[in-house]
């Protein structure tokens, strides 16, 4: 399709979706919010013309799928390789033959999963609700031929999930899926559905956001706490990752609230960005396989400084922790890999120490 002012209205997406609030569910609250919402709307279309295409939400037509895929493509792709990158280094012996993509919209989780698990991966179910959006995935699947066969073979289109609640994948993921639902409950329903097709882990991927984080730590909660009417598979739920620990979540804790989210660097499409994002990782794998090692979560850049290192954590006993790093405190090893370290990855943990050791320029 061709698009007008491509550049300028992908960025307006970009922006509406990284704004989006949860949908209030208290009805005064709602009705309020409504009323605001649609004074501020029209203030709005007076002053640009291209607004409406916002007004379709996520009804994605043929000319918005492009605008979405020229906003989100790169971006979407390197957050969800990232995470399932989490899976690769962790459990090397995870071989995955079957995906399910709930919510798939361009197909950046089929992609990304086959650079991970090309070898093994026969497979692969996408779902969405769009039809132009599927039409667009598929596309990009073939390449500028639309006769040509798809670079990626057994990836299979559906608009609605499988029926059956005994058919599990092996790997399933929802990347930036959960918001688009309007409600708690719905957001419920959708988790504990794709938590009973899910036979080794399931990745949910969302804005880094306060609302994506909290989106996520719902779902959380939900897995891990919801006892369910039926169960058809019994094993339960660990967190894989990004969290050392499944306690309260100690970024909600505290005010004022900063979401607990990651940045990923990717060769963009001409038009520029980075790309932050929160997301979850739960398994139905071993204890073993889950918590190896007690390490901590960098969830802060590193701070280099010259003799010292600054590293904000979140440690396995639920809190938070902001470490300098010294080789004459720490050992010459454990400056060295804190160094060397970065934004989302593991890192031995350190003894705490006391507000002595805490200190040191910014």
């Amino acid at each position: 399709a061709q698009v007008t002012r491509l550049t300028e209205r992908s960025h307006g997406l970009t922006n509406f979706l990284w704004s989006r609030k949860r949908a209030v569910e208290d009805v005064t609250l709602r009705q309020k919010a409504v009323s605001l919402e649609k004074e501020l709307w029209e203030k709005a279309v007076e002053k640009r013309e291209d607004v409406d295409d916002l007004t379709l939400c996520f009804r994605y037509d043929e000319e918005l799928s492009v605008v979405y895929m020229a906003a989100r493509l790169a971006g979407g792709y390197a957050a969800v390789r990232r995470a399932l990158n989490e899976i690769t280094k962790r459990d090397p012996a995870f071989a995955p033959k079957s995906l399910l993509d709930f919510g798939s919209g361009l197909g950046t989780v089929v992609w990304a999963s086959h650079s991970c698990w090309s070898n093994t991966l026969k497979e692969m179910v996408c779902v969405d609700s769009s039809g132009p959006m599927n039409i667009l995935a598929e596309r990009l699947l073939k390449g500028d031929d639309e006769r040509a066969e798809p670079h990626i073979q057994q990836v299979y289109f559906r608009q609605f999930l499988p029926v059956s609640p005994k058919v599990q994948f092996d790997l399933v993921v929802a990347a930036f899926t959960l918001s688009e639902l309007p409600s708690v409950k719905e957001r419920e329903d959708a988790v504990l559905t794709l938590w009973r097709k899910t036979s080794s882990y399931l990745v949910l991927v969302e804005n880094g956001t306060k609302e994506g984080h909290k989106i996520l730590m719902e779902a959380r909660d939900t897995i891990l706490k919801k006892q369910e009417t039926t169960v058809y598979d019994s094993r339960p739920a660990s967190v894989f990752a990004p969290c050392p620990h499944e306690l309260i979540c100690p970024k909600l804790a505290r005010e004022p609230v900063i979401p607990c989210n990651f940045q990923q660097l990717y060769q963009p499409l001409p038009l520029p960005g980075t790309e932050k994002f929160s997301y979850l990782i739960l398994t139905r794998a071993e204890p073993a396989v889950v918590n190896t090692l007690d390490w901590a979560r960098l969830i802060a850049p590193v701070q280099r400084r010259t003799r010292h290192v600054h590293c904000r954590m979140c440690c396995s006993d639920g809190q938070l922790q902001h470490v300098v790093v010294t080789a004459r405190k720490h050992s010459r090893d454990a400056y060295r890999c804190a160094r060397s370290s970065d934004w989302g990855d593991w890192l031995p943990i350190f003894p705490k120490v006391t507000e002595d050791d805490q200190s040191g320029s910014e």
